[in-house]
């Protein structure tokens, strides 16, 4: 037992020291530690509004849940001494330590399977293509993943649930604030939660008191100060997704979860992937007589679940299926156990090596060649320290220090694309938030004309831009800077 445990505590560190490395090599590529990378920068505007006294959802739009903005808002404090630029690299560089715990914390779960499951589950977590787009991007899933992973191995203790209604109750509060981070992770806590149905004083009151004290604390004073401002950005903007039109094809989806590329006619390898998957686990299933433990349970019906969540949403992003990766991991992990007696179970020690190495391979030969720009000198050329500055893209502000400007009365507007969506049913509060940001921005930073934004087009607005300022272009950016 002794041995078996060591085993598994080497293959761990192992994994989890590859996954810290293959995160650390694409923070080092051009420009992804201060250059421009989507969609963090809106999240980690957020924490910055925050800590200048703004409040998401009252002051400005937030499209998600506060509890994001609320990790980050040390690094945001941050910024007040080193620029929300150098604050930004500070908070990407602790990605390589999300994705070493993430592949810790599914090894910690899944150790009581034996090697070859821990093995498999920990590969798979550390060399996922989603999970480390989603980790290089500095997205919200791989906090979600490490938060939904540290809640069920609070709550399961092997393959049962834990004895402690003290550790229940903390494990629902991780629970509960994964949610806060993104609404999606209500599905492994609904699964939880009816795993705990059958014991309601010893587990389902714990573990349901700690998910609304992991909830309704941190949330509370943003709703207090802002109800409808809550409903309207992180509900009514989220249901709003699952209707749009243009839907992303299904194999392309499946690719994603599936780490299987479609492009170049890839979609019947992306379909062929996910019926192999699917009867791997129904095989293991089928053919072992022992009836699934709790953790089985859980795993199985998150997976499930999380699989028919991402078919849901008309748009589709390759970091959605980072959301999949750790229930992919686990799912394949105890499907392979069942199957795999101890002969078996050796061989797979070998092999399971071998492809993860390949994967890994293809991946870091995917990294070398990414790179991102850093726009800082060429917006340092044109916008002085301290402007009022709008921009469609925060990530040109946010990495050039020009997110907050010195003087007050500037816009608070922090994510554009968001705000244009939790205000697409209301025409005319739209156009008066974004008539509102230009008038009182002196500078505009942008890649396309400000015709071409995703936001109402209004005859109106358009002139009185045409009037207020004048067009500048700079080393591939277009700046609108005020007359006079």
């Amino acid at each position: 037992m002794k041995q078996r445990t060591r085993a598994t505590t080497v293959i761990i560190a192992a994994a989890a020291l590859t996954a810290a490395g293959v995160t650390f090599y694409q923070l080092s590529r051009p420009g992804l530690l201060f250059g421009a990378t989507p969609d963090i920068s809106a999240w980690f505007g957020g924490s910055i509004r925050l800590v200048h006294g703004s409040l998401p959802y009252r002051d400005f739009v937030l499209t998600q849940p506060p509890g994001f903005v609320l990790l980050a808002s040390p690094f945001a404090f941050l910024s007040e001494w080193v620029g929300t630029r150098d604050a930004l690299a500070a908070l990407r560089l602790c990605t390589p330590v999300i994705a070493a715990a993430t592949v810790v914390l599914t090894g910690v779960v899944v150790r009581h399977r034996g090697r070859a499951a821990t093995l498999i589950a920990c590969g798979v977590m550390a060399a996922f293509p989603a999970e480390l787009y989603a980790l290089t991007s500095g997205l919200l899933e791989p906090v979600v993943d490490l938060l939904c992973l540290a809640g069920a191995a609070l709550v399961f203790d092997g393959a049962g649930f834990s004895g402690s209604s003290r550790r229940t109750a903390i494990g629902g509060a991780v629970f509960g604030f994964a949610v806060l981070v993104k609404l999606p992770a209500v599905l492994p806590l609904a699964v939880v939660a009816s795993l705990c149905v059958p014991q309601v004083r010893r587990r389902l009151l714990p573990f349901a008191g700690g998910v609304v004290a992991g909830i309704a604390i941190p949330v509370a004073p943003f709703v207090v100060a802002s109800p409808g401002g809550f409903v309207r950005d992180v509900v009514a903007t989220q249901l709003g997704r699952i209707p749009a039109s243009g839907r992303v094809p299904l194999p392309q989806r499946l690719g994603d979860m599936t780490a299987v590329s479609t492009a170049g006619g890839g979609d019947a390898a992306a379909i062929a992937a996910a019926v192999v998957l699917a009867g791997i686990v129904i095989a293991a299933f089928a053919v072992s007589r022992r009836r699934p433990s709790s953790f089985e349970w859980f795993v199985l019906a998150s997976t499930a679940a999380v699989a028919v969540a991402q078919v849901g949403p008309a748009w589709y992003y390759e970091q959605y299926a980072a959301f999949f990766a750790p229930f992919l991991a686990l799912t394949l992990g105890i499907s392979l156990a069942r199957l795999l007696d101890e002969e078996k179970s050796r061989a797979a020690l070998t092999v399971a090596p071998a492809v993860v190495a390949v994967l890994l391979a293809n991946q870091l030969a995917f990294i070398h060649r990414e790179s991102a720009r850093d726009v800082a000198a060429t917006v340092d050329a044109v916008v002085p320290v301290g402007g009022c500055t709008l921009s469609d893209a925060p990530k040109y502000l946010v990495t050039t220090n020009r997110f907050i400007a010195a003087a007050p009365g500037c816009t608070t507007m922090t994510d554009p694309q968001g705000a244009t969506l939790a205000f697409a049913n209301n025409q005319a509060a739209s156009l008066a938030m974004w008539r509102s940001a230009f008038v009182h921005a002196d500078y505009v930073v942008t890649e396309t004309p400000v015709d071409d934004w995703f936001m109402p087009q209004s005859s109106a607005l358009r002139a009185y831009v045409a009037a207020h300022f004048r067009a500048v272009s700079a080393d591939g950016l277009l700046f609108y800077v005020r007359n006079g």
